[in-house]
Protein backbone atom coordinates (compact mmCIF):
# COMPACT_ATOMS: atom_id res chain seq x y z
CA UNK A 1 0.00 0.00 0.00
CA UNK A 2 2.86 2.38 0.74
CA UNK A 3 4.29 1.79 -2.74
CA UNK A 4 0.90 2.18 -4.37
CA UNK A 5 -0.12 5.40 -2.64
CA UNK A 6 3.16 7.32 -2.43
CA UNK A 7 5.79 8.56 -4.83
CA UNK A 8 9.38 7.48 -4.31
CA UNK A 9 10.42 11.07 -3.50
CA UNK A 10 7.65 11.84 -0.99
CA UNK A 11 9.21 12.90 2.31
CA UNK A 12 6.41 11.23 4.28
CA UNK A 13 7.22 7.94 2.48
CA UNK A 14 10.86 8.16 3.59
CA UNK A 15 9.64 8.83 7.13
CA UNK A 16 7.40 5.73 7.00
CA UNK A 17 10.34 3.60 5.84
CA UNK A 18 12.44 4.93 8.76
CA UNK A 19 9.63 4.24 11.23
CA UNK A 20 9.24 0.71 9.83
CA UNK A 21 12.96 0.00 10.40
CA UNK A 22 12.83 1.48 13.92
CA UNK A 23 9.66 -0.43 14.82
CA UNK A 24 11.15 -3.69 13.60
CA UNK A 25 14.31 -3.16 15.64
CA UNK A 26 12.41 -2.30 18.82
CA UNK A 27 10.16 -5.33 18.32
CA UNK A 28 13.18 -7.62 17.80
CA UNK A 29 14.83 -6.36 20.98
CA UNK A 30 11.64 -6.69 23.02
CA UNK A 31 11.05 -10.18 21.67
CA UNK A 32 14.64 -11.20 22.47
CA UNK A 33 14.02 -10.17 26.07
CA UNK A 34 11.14 -12.64 26.34
CA UNK A 35 8.12 -10.42 25.62
CA UNK A 36 5.99 -11.97 22.86
CA UNK A 37 5.96 -9.53 19.95
CA UNK A 38 5.08 -9.99 16.28
CA UNK A 39 8.13 -8.36 14.69
CA UNK A 40 6.70 -8.36 11.16
CA UNK A 41 3.45 -6.79 12.33
CA UNK A 42 5.31 -4.02 14.18
CA UNK A 43 7.29 -3.24 11.03
CA UNK A 44 4.18 -3.24 8.82
CA UNK A 45 2.36 -0.91 11.20
CA UNK A 46 5.37 1.41 11.22
CA UNK A 47 5.35 1.46 7.43
CA UNK A 48 1.62 2.19 7.25
CA UNK A 49 1.14 4.69 10.11
CA UNK A 50 1.22 7.78 7.82
CA UNK A 51 -0.62 6.24 4.86
CA UNK A 52 -3.24 8.98 5.13
CA UNK A 53 -0.65 11.55 4.05
CA UNK A 54 -1.33 10.29 0.54
CA UNK A 55 -4.72 11.98 0.95
CA UNK A 56 -4.21 14.76 3.52
CA UNK A 57 -1.26 16.47 5.23
CA UNK A 58 -3.03 17.80 8.31
CA UNK A 59 -3.68 15.87 11.53
CA UNK A 60 -6.66 14.44 9.70
CA UNK A 61 -4.22 12.12 7.93
CA UNK A 62 -4.96 9.62 10.71
CA UNK A 63 -8.61 9.18 9.75
CA UNK A 64 -7.76 9.30 6.04
CA UNK A 65 -5.20 6.52 6.44
CA UNK A 66 -7.59 4.36 8.42
CA UNK A 67 -10.38 4.84 5.86
CA UNK A 68 -8.04 4.08 2.95
CA UNK A 69 -6.66 0.92 4.58
CA UNK A 70 -10.16 -0.21 5.54
CA UNK A 71 -11.40 0.32 1.97
CA UNK A 72 -8.63 -2.03 0.78
CA UNK A 73 -9.51 -4.74 3.30
CA UNK A 74 -6.83 -3.84 5.86
CA UNK A 75 -8.95 -2.42 8.65
CA UNK A 76 -6.91 -3.93 11.48
CA UNK A 77 -3.58 -2.71 10.09
CA UNK A 78 -5.08 0.71 9.27
CA UNK A 79 -6.06 1.21 12.89
CA UNK A 80 -2.50 2.40 13.61
CA UNK A 81 -3.10 5.38 11.29
CA UNK A 82 -5.89 6.55 13.55
CA UNK A 83 -4.30 5.56 16.87
CA UNK A 84 -1.01 7.36 16.24
CA UNK A 85 -2.94 10.63 15.83
CA UNK A 86 -5.46 10.05 18.64
CA UNK A 87 -2.67 9.32 21.14
CA UNK A 88 -5.04 7.87 23.71
CA UNK A 89 -7.86 10.37 23.18
CA UNK A 90 -11.49 9.41 22.93
CA UNK A 91 -13.34 9.88 19.66
CA UNK A 92 -15.37 12.65 21.29
CA UNK A 93 -12.16 14.52 22.15
CA UNK A 94 -10.89 13.95 18.59
CA UNK A 95 -14.00 15.68 17.23
CA UNK A 96 -13.43 18.61 19.59
CA UNK A 97 -9.85 18.99 18.32
CA UNK A 98 -10.95 18.81 14.68
CA UNK A 99 -9.27 15.48 14.00
CA UNK A 100 -12.62 13.92 13.08
CA UNK A 101 -16.07 15.06 12.08
CA UNK A 102 -19.06 13.97 14.12
CA UNK A 103 -20.11 11.74 11.22
CA UNK A 104 -16.69 10.07 11.17
CA UNK A 105 -16.86 9.59 14.94
CA UNK A 106 -20.18 7.77 14.53
CA UNK A 107 -18.73 5.67 11.72
CA UNK A 108 -15.65 4.73 13.77
CA UNK A 109 -17.82 3.89 16.74
CA UNK A 110 -19.93 1.62 14.50
CA UNK A 111 -16.70 0.05 13.14
CA UNK A 112 -15.72 -0.63 16.76
CA UNK A 113 -12.14 0.16 15.76
CA UNK A 114 -11.09 1.95 18.94
CA UNK A 115 -12.76 -0.21 21.59
CA UNK A 116 -9.83 -2.64 21.76
CA UNK A 117 -6.75 -1.57 23.73
CA UNK A 118 -3.67 -0.49 21.80
CA UNK A 119 -1.73 -3.71 21.13
CA UNK A 120 1.99 -4.25 21.68
CA UNK A 121 2.88 -3.84 18.00
CA UNK A 122 0.78 -0.66 17.66
CA UNK A 123 2.55 0.80 20.71
CA UNK A 124 5.91 0.01 19.15
CA UNK A 125 5.01 1.61 15.80
CA UNK A 126 3.57 4.72 17.49
CA UNK A 127 6.66 5.09 19.66
CA UNK A 128 8.97 4.56 16.68
CA UNK A 129 7.11 7.40 14.93
CA UNK A 130 7.59 9.64 17.96
CA UNK A 131 11.34 8.99 17.86
CA UNK A 132 11.78 9.80 14.16
CA UNK A 133 11.97 13.30 12.70
CA UNK A 134 12.71 14.43 9.16
CA UNK A 135 16.41 14.16 9.96
CA UNK A 136 16.39 10.80 11.73
CA UNK A 137 16.34 9.59 15.31
CA UNK A 138 15.55 12.24 17.95
CA UNK A 139 14.57 12.18 21.62
CA UNK A 140 10.81 12.43 22.19
CA UNK A 141 11.20 15.82 23.88
CA UNK A 142 12.97 17.22 20.81
CA UNK A 143 10.32 15.92 18.42
CA UNK A 144 7.52 17.58 20.39
CA UNK A 145 9.49 20.80 21.00
CA UNK A 146 9.93 21.01 17.22
CA UNK A 147 6.19 20.45 16.69
CA UNK A 148 5.40 23.26 19.13
CA UNK A 149 7.80 25.59 17.27
CA UNK A 150 6.31 24.72 13.87
CA UNK A 151 2.62 24.70 14.77
CA UNK A 152 2.44 26.88 17.88
CA UNK A 153 2.27 25.48 21.38
CA UNK A 154 -1.18 23.93 21.74
CA UNK A 155 -2.34 22.12 24.89
CA UNK A 156 -2.84 18.92 22.89
CA UNK A 157 0.87 18.87 21.96
CA UNK A 158 1.74 18.50 25.64
CA UNK A 159 -0.92 15.79 26.03
CA UNK A 160 0.50 13.96 23.01
CA UNK A 161 4.02 14.09 24.43
CA UNK A 162 2.87 12.85 27.85
CA UNK A 163 1.00 9.91 26.26
CA UNK A 164 4.02 8.95 24.15
CA UNK A 165 6.30 9.23 27.21
CA UNK A 166 3.98 6.76 28.97
CA UNK A 167 4.44 4.32 26.06
CA UNK A 168 8.20 4.85 26.23
CA UNK A 169 8.23 4.04 29.96
CA UNK A 170 6.22 0.86 29.39
CA UNK A 171 8.46 -0.31 26.55
CA UNK A 172 11.60 0.73 28.47
CA UNK A 173 10.66 -1.87 31.06
CA UNK A 174 10.52 -4.53 28.36
CA UNK A 175 13.70 -3.35 26.63
CA UNK A 176 15.77 -2.79 29.75
CA UNK A 177 16.63 0.69 28.44
CA UNK A 178 14.88 3.71 26.93
CA UNK A 179 13.75 3.04 23.33
CA UNK A 180 15.79 6.03 22.10
CA UNK A 181 18.94 4.41 23.52
CA UNK A 182 17.97 1.08 21.97
CA UNK A 183 17.81 2.72 18.53
CA UNK A 184 20.91 4.92 18.75
CA UNK A 185 23.11 2.31 17.09
CA UNK A 186 20.74 2.17 14.14
CA UNK A 187 20.91 5.87 13.34
CA UNK A 188 23.02 5.38 10.20
CA UNK A 189 20.59 2.73 8.94
CA UNK A 190 17.66 5.07 9.52
CA UNK A 191 18.97 7.96 7.42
Amino acid sequence: MLDKYSSADASWRAHCLQVGVAARRLAELISQRGHPTDVDKAEILGLLHDLGRSQEHSLRHGIEGYLLARSKGHRDQGRVCLLHVLKGRSLVEAVRLGLLTEEERSQLKADDCTSQPVCQEEKIAILADALMSDTGLVPIEEKYANARRRYGAQPHHYQDEAWVETLAEELSGQLGMHPYEALRGLNDDLL
